[in-house]
């Protein structure tokens, strides 16, 4: 059997061997925000952590691009916020945001599509502004690790809670008024089928969520729920995480941006 049609040598053959050139490409990919640089030295070390091999080093190269390209729009959005602008500065150089880069790497580094890769770049953008859902002692690391494990069916599901649930989320921004979520059960039993979603399906992405910390189930009330019913509500990690999902740019723009 040749190489080609041998599926463990042609796993071993679509990784080349390691790139040495570490210095140089760090180089390159230095972050600046406002004059406060990211150094090639922390990019370096960074990537030597994770021994990037040259095709996991392109991702890499295109998750920081994505990062790059998302705190030159935080620059511009808040050109006028000397306030922001500050806040921002620290929370770059700070050692969690090194440790959540370091993360964001390695995640990258295995990620089966550009699109997740956008999505962990935009999970690190977002969290250097303000958000209203977002904890302030949220470990950015480990909800970059916690996207990274969810596929697009997992995001749609927690998408289809927070519309169906949009009313209550806005009257009740705590989130701890159950009957509010439940009273949407009908709603979401629609939802579910116009989605394409079976019903079983549907209940195990919610509780793939809920393992995440994404969702919640709501506390079952039988003025507004059938014995077959069950009923979801997103938490506010999980609209955090939607709420930075949403700045993800699009891959060509991504591409001709960050040339």
């Amino acid at each position: 059997m040749g190489k080609i049609d041998d599926p463990i040598e042609a796993s071993f053959g679509a990784w080349p061997a390691e790139s040495t050139d570490m210095g140089q490409k760090a180089g390159e990919l230095a972050l600046t925000f406002s004059g406060l640089v990211f150094t090639p030295a922390k990019i370096a070390k960074i990537l030597k952590d994770q021994f990037a091999s040259p095709n996991r080093f392109a991702r890499i190269e295109y998750l920081l691009n994505g990062i790059r390209l998302g705190i030159k729009n935080l620059e511009t959005e808040k050109a006028t916020d000397r306030a922001r602008l500050k806040s921002v500065e620290e929370k770059l150089s700070t050692p969690q945001f090194s440790e959540a880069i370091a993360v964001a790497c390695e995640e990258a580094a295995r990620a089966a599509s550009e699109r997740k890769i956008g999505q962990l770049a935009a999970v690190l953008v977002g969290s250097l502004d303000h958000n209203r859902w977002a904890d302030s002692n949220e470990d950015i690391a480990a909800l970059i690790r916690d996207v990274g494990q969810l596929g697009e069916k997992d995001l749609k599901v927690l998408s289809i809670l927070r519309h169906v649930h949009a009313s209550a989320i806005e009257a009740t921004p705590n989130l701890n008024n159950p009957d509010a979520f439940s009273r949407e059960t009908g709603t979401l039993n629609t939802a579910i089928g116009v989605n394409g979603f079976s019903r079983d399906d549907f209940l195990s992405a919610c509780e793939h969520l809920r393992g995440f910390g994404f969702a919640a189930e709501v506390l079952r009330n039988t003025s507004h729920m059938a014995p077959q019913d069950y009923c979801y509500r997103p938490t506010r990690r999980g609209l955090t995480v939607l709420d930075y999902l949403s700045q993800v740019p699009r891959d060509a723009e991504q591409r001709q941006k960050t040339k």
